[in-house]
């Protein structure tokens, strides 16, 4: 799952920890994944790059290390297209809780509550940027 972190962040404004990877598949960078109760995006810290000198996709195996980014000011991640569902500033962002997949501001069954939307996005957006509260995430309203 594509994602982008809009902002400069200071180290006070985004909070994560190390866990030990148990997914069979392992985790790309960006995937919204649930790690125990906190739900976050993985972010692979070293980079790697192609003979062009372009990012490659970053990815971790079972039994790796890795880190959880939990809480976030002003994410970018993909959010469900096509379906007519437009994001407001202060909607609620809810998560399905099935690693990589994209956002919703419509509570389904079972789609955990990660945080809010702090700018527009029309049903053809791509992206739509959040406040991650990953530490907070719910089932419940």
């Amino acid at each position: 799952m594509p994602f982008g972190i809009r902002t400069a962040t200071p180290p006070g404004d985004w909070r994560s920890f190390k866990f030990i990877v148990t997914a069979p598949g392992g985790h790309d960078h960006g995937d919204l994944v649930l790690v125990r109760e906190t739900v976050g995006f993985i972010n692979i810290v070293y980079l790697q790059y192609d003979a062009n000198n372009c990012p490659m996709a970053r990815h971790v195996d079972i039994g790796d290390n890795a880190v959880l980014v939990y809480q976030c000011e002003k994410l970018e991640i993909c959010k469900l297209t096509g379906s007519g569902q437009v994001f407001l500033p202060g909607d609620n962002v809810y998560w399905s809780g099935v690693a990589g997949t994209c956002v919703s501001p419509i509570r389904f069954q079972g789609w955990y509550k990660i945080g809010i939307c702090t700018e527009p996005a029309d049903e053809h957006d791509e992206f739509v940027e959040i406040d991650l509260e990953g530490d907070q995430a719910t089932l419940l309203e």
